[in-house]
This record gives C-alpha cells, sequence and structure tokens, in this order.
C-alpha cells in the first residue's frame, strides 16, 4: 500500500509566469502605497539578501535563477529573475521599476503560490527589492560576458553589487496615466464591443477563460487565458492598475500591447468593461495575507466532536489558501476556530470540499486530508516545513487513516474476490483450510512481507490507532514523524453539507521536549494545508496558506 509523507510546502515570491490580463474588483480598494524609497547602502542590500534566501530561494534559486529546491511544485512556474524579465510595469521599455517591483512584494501575486508579504517591515521589502533587481541585472551581465560563471556563484565586491542592484529608468518611459473619465452606460457598451473584438478571442465572450487555449509565454511554457469573472489576476485592483497592463501588456506572455491599437477613451472604456466582469470581494478573499486567530478560554471539556454545538457559536477566521499547482477548482479557503481550557487546545478546520475522499489503497485514488504547522519563534523560519534555523511542528489528519480506524482499506477491502490459494505471509492461515482473500486482512500478515510495515515505517503500520499523524520538520525534506504509538495529539473529521469539519486537539503542555506548548497569552505562528483527492491533491500537491497569529486569550 502507498504511503502518503506529508510535504508541507508553501512556495512564495514573484511567481508571476500565469497570464492573465489585469486585476480587477468591482469593490473600492486602498491602493498600495510604496512609501518613500530608501536610498541603497551596503546594510539594506544586506538585509535584502537575508530575507531572500530565507523566504524567497526555496522557489527561486540561490542565485534566482528560478530553480529552487521546491520550484518543481509550482505552477505558475517560479521567476527567473536572471532573464530579468517581469510580467508587471509601468513603463514602456518592458522593464519594472522599483516602485513596481516592492507592490508586488507587497502585495502578492493571487493566482499563483506567490502570498502578500505585507507582514515583512517596509525596509525589508525594499532591501528585497534591491536583492532582486541585482539578481536580474547580474544574470543580465553573466549573459553579455561581463561576469563568469565562477563569478556569478561567488560573492561579488561591493561596488558590483551596488552596480548591478540599482537600475535607472529613463523618466521618459513612464507610462503616465491620465485623468479617468466617469463610467457610463454608453461607455460600457463600448468597452463590452471592444472586448469582443481584442479579449474574447483568448478570454471567451463572457470572459471566462474559454476561448484560445493552446497558448505559451516567451519560454514555450503552456499558459491558460485567465477567467476574468473569477476576480483573480495580477497586479493591484485599481484603474491606474489597470491602465498599465492596458498600455504595457503583460511581457513574456501572449498578452498585448493595446497602446497602439487603441485610443486613450477605447482604453477606457475597455477597463470600466472589465472590471464589471468579477464578483464583489473575490479579490480579498484568494489573497494570501496573515490572520490574527484567537482562541478562547472555556471553562470544563473542550467540544472533539466537529459538529458539536459550542462549535457554531465560536468566533470564526477565514484564512485563504492557494494550490501550489494552480487551478480554478480549487478549495479557496478554510474557517478556523480555536477554544482552550486549563489542560487542552482545540482547533476547528471547516472547508467546503464535494467529494468525501477516503480511500488511498487504489493507484488512481486519493485521500482529503488537512495539517496544522505551528512555530513558537518570535521571527517564525519559512513557513514551507521551516528551515536549518527553525523548527517547525506539523500534525495531519488524513481522511484515509480515519476510515481506517473503522476497517483497514486494503486489497482485500478493494479485490474481495481474488482468486488465491493463499498468502504464504498469512499467520492466520492453516494449510488445507478455504482461504477467501476478504479475510486475510493486513494485520494477519507477517511485517516482513509487508516491507514498509517491517521496516519500522509508522506510516505503514495496520494497528495504529489514530487518524493524526505528528511531526517536525527543519526544512524541505527533513520531516520527521513521532510514531502513532507515543503521539499524543487526536484529530476527528466529518464530512456534511458538501465539506469537511476537522478538530484537532493535544495538552497544552507538550510531552516531547522538542514539540510545541500552548501557553494562556501566548502568540504561536500557525499555517494550514487542505488536500483534495478528487483532483490528485498528495504529498506537496495541495492548497497552503503562509503564516498566522493564533493567540490563547487570557
Amino acid at each position: 500500500m502507498r504511503t502518503k509523507a506529508l510535504l508541507f510546502i508553501v512556495l512564495v515570491f514573484l511567481s508571476v509566469a500565469c497570464f492573465t490580463v489585469f486585476q480587477v474588483t468591482t469593490s473600492a480598494q486602498t491602493q498600495i502605497s510604496a512609501g518613500e524609497k530608501p536610498s541603497l547602502t551596503k546594510d539594506l542590500f544586506s538585509k535584502g539578501e537575508v530575507v531572500y534566501q530565507k523566504q524567497c530561494a526555496i522557489c527561486h534559486g540561490l542565485q534566482g535563477a528560478g530553480d529552487g529546491l521546491a520550484a518543481y511544485l509550482l505552477y505558475p512556474k517560479a521567476r527567473d529573475f536572471t532573464r530579468n524579465e517581469f510580467r508587471l510595469i509601468s513603463t514602456t521599455e518592458m522593464i519594472p521599476t522599483d516602485e513596481d517591483l516592492f507592490k508586488t512584494v507587497t502585495r502578492g501575486m493571487p493566482g499563483s503560490a506567490m502570498p502578500s508579504w505585507e507582514s515583512l517591515s517596509e525596509i525589508d521589502r525594499w532591501g528585497l527589492v534591491y536583492y532582486v533587481r541585482y539578481l536580474a541585472q547580474l544574470g543580465e551581465a553573466k549573459r553579455r560576458g561581463e561576469i563568469d560563471e565562477q563569478k556569478f556563484k561567488k560573492e561579488l565586491p561591493w561596488d558590483i553589487q551596488k552596480k548591478y542592484a540599482v537600475r535607472k529608468i529613463d523618466p521618459a518611459s513612464v507610462i503616465h496615466v491620465p485623468p479617468e473619465p466617469q463610467a457610463t452606460s454608453e461607455s460600457l457598451a463600448r468597452g463590452r464591443e471592444l472586448f469582443v473584438k481584442a479579449c474574447a478571442p483568448c478570454h471567451g465572450l463572457q470572459g471566462k477563460g474559454d476561448g484560445q487555449q493552446i497558448m505559451r509565454d516567451n519560454l514555450g511554457l503552456p499558459l491558460r487565458p485567465r477567467d476574468l469573472t473569477s476576480g483573480i489576476f495580477k497586479g493591484e485592483p485599481t484603474s491606474e492598475a489597470l491602465y498599465h497592463r492596458m498600455t504595457a501588456g503583460l511581457p513574456g506572455s501572449p498578452m498585448p500591447s493595446y497602446q497602439a491599437a487603441f485610443n486613450e477613451e477605447q482604453i477606457w472604456d475597455l477597463i470600466h468593461y472589465v472590471k464589471t466582469l468579477p464578483k464583489e470581494g473575490v479579490e480579498e478573499r484568494v489573497r494570501l495575507v496573515r490572520r490574527e486567530i484567537p482562541a478562547k478560554k472555556v471553562q470544563g471539556a473542550l467540544p472533539l466532536d466537529p459538529v458539536a454545538k459550542e462549535w457554531q457559536t465560536t468566533q470564526s477566521t477565514y484564512v485563504a489558501l492557494t494550490p501550489l499547482w494552480w487551478r480554478d477548482n480549487r478549495i479557496e479557503g478554510v474557517e478556523i476556530k480555536a477554544l482552550y481550557n486549563d489542560k487542552q487546545i482545540a482547533i476547528h478546520l471547516t472547508w467546503k470540499d464535494p467529494t468525501e475522499d477516503k480511500s488511498g489503497t487504489l493507484p488512481q485514488t486519493f485521500s482529503d486530508g488537512a495539517a496544522i504547522e505551528f512555530s513558537s519563534e518570535k521571527d517564525p523560519p519559512f513557513f514551507g516545513m521551516g528551515d536549518s534555523k527553525g523548527i517547525v511542528h506539523i500534525w495531519h489528519w488524513k481522511a484515509s487513516w480515519q476510515e481506517d480506524l473503522k476497517q483497514r482499506d486494503d486489497i482485500e477491502t478493494r479485490y474481495p474476490n481474488t482468486a488465491i490459494d493463499w498468502y504464504e505471509s498469512d499467520k492466520s492461515y492453516k494449510h488445507g483450510a478455504p482461504f477467501e482473500t476478504r479475510e486475510s486482512k493486513t494485520e494477519f500478515h507477517d511485517p516482513q512481507f509487508v516491507t514498509a510495515w517491517g521496516a519500522g515505517n509508522p506510516l505503514a503500520d495496520p494497528t495504529k490507532n489514530s487518524a493524526l499523524e505528528e511531526g517536525k520538520a527543519k526544512g524541505l525534506g527533513t520531516f520527521t514523524t513521532y510514531h502513532p504509538k507515543v503521539s499524543s495529539g487526536k484529530a476527528e473529521g466529518v464530512w456534511k453539507d458538501d465539506g469537511w469539519q476537522i478538530v484537532f486537539s493535544r495538552e497544552l503542555k507538550a510531552d516531547k521536549m522538542e514539540d510545541i506548548t500552548f501557553q494562556p497569552g501566548n502568540k504561536v505562528s500557525v499555517a494550514f494545508a487542505i488536500w483534495d483527492g478528487s483532483v490528485g491533491d498528495r504529498d506537496g500537491q495541495k492548497s497552503v496558506s503562509i503564516w498566522n497569529e493564533l493567540t490563547l486569550e487570557e
């Protein structure tokens, strides 16, 4: 039986290869302000490098070539900064300004694994902008022959770093956004006509992304036109940003500039029409931003039943998720509730999932699941499995494990009428007696013949008594599971009304020296992952959040 290991990876930062036209929403929103850009200093550059190596290199690679350890899990692909090509620009030179990069770092990139990094200080974000600019221009210098491979991989002197961390932009190339006219029924009608003419061949007549499907970017990677009605697009949801998208296009993608094709009035008409396509508030629900999750103290026993009435009156916090391999058919987010008493903490997760997937026995079946990741450090490590300098703790509930507690789903249940004389490994079978495959349970077999179980892999143990896997990690590929027989946590799930409700619970005080401990008044960083078995989620293919903050209220 296949073992499905937990790989809690949420990958980040400037994954901008996905094709889309613009980011819009019908609700009024505040435009991201870059503030005053600080001058480049060696300390600021070093700060940006530290942030990059901690938060970004896992996707984009140590030298920014888009070849990080987790890059294979991502679609859209992580940006290769060394090509010095970016999607969101506000110039006619096909080059982003520093402010363009700052806004992308701050806001994130809905429709990809790139979250908002607004949780970083503004100075850290500016340091990151300078360092990303350095990687981009250093890669360009290497292609020109100015820097050889050996020097490219080494730390260069400050004067060279400073040279490549700054890019002068011709002021004449910066796109000037003229005053926006008032949208009227007549302008919307004209915009609709322009949309049918210029946009519908790719995005479809209704903007649902059902037009031309065979598309590729400048690297030859396949792209699909975006469903504009979903409200999940690149860039800010402001008229100014949309004007930049229309006049500059999306370099490296099939999205062209319309500056030469349409006059100013036509561009505004098209923008006004496109802004009517998405539903109000959708964009805010998909942005990966840090949330505050309160855990209320209660007297008496905690409600461990997921559908207990106590949970109905408990405050809920919505946390957005994104699939690492983007798809429109996805789990958008999860509702989080938390309670604790003098001894235990319980965390309740709810999300919509129209299919109940609770088997992983067959090669083509995958189990639903949910995981919670914790860090008690003030400056938590990378939220995708931690890093060498910071440990993370993980609780992973699996629908298939919970089903196994009732009756283990294996060969004998999936193929009960298989014609077999007998299994030599079945220790309960007496030679000469009638043999039925359906009666040959896994636990009756000699573990030496069930190799993973025989080797001591706790995930393959048919006698485990919990649907929860607990473990720790200090970076990608380092997850270490605790044996189910010594794990103290519990988890129970109920699939009801086209969705899952799960309760994770554990003692406040850890019974393992290195495990997470919860204390009233303390804040704990917490992240979430959801697996949807019906679409093939498994291992690192899942939907994830970024770090949020769990507070045990006193």
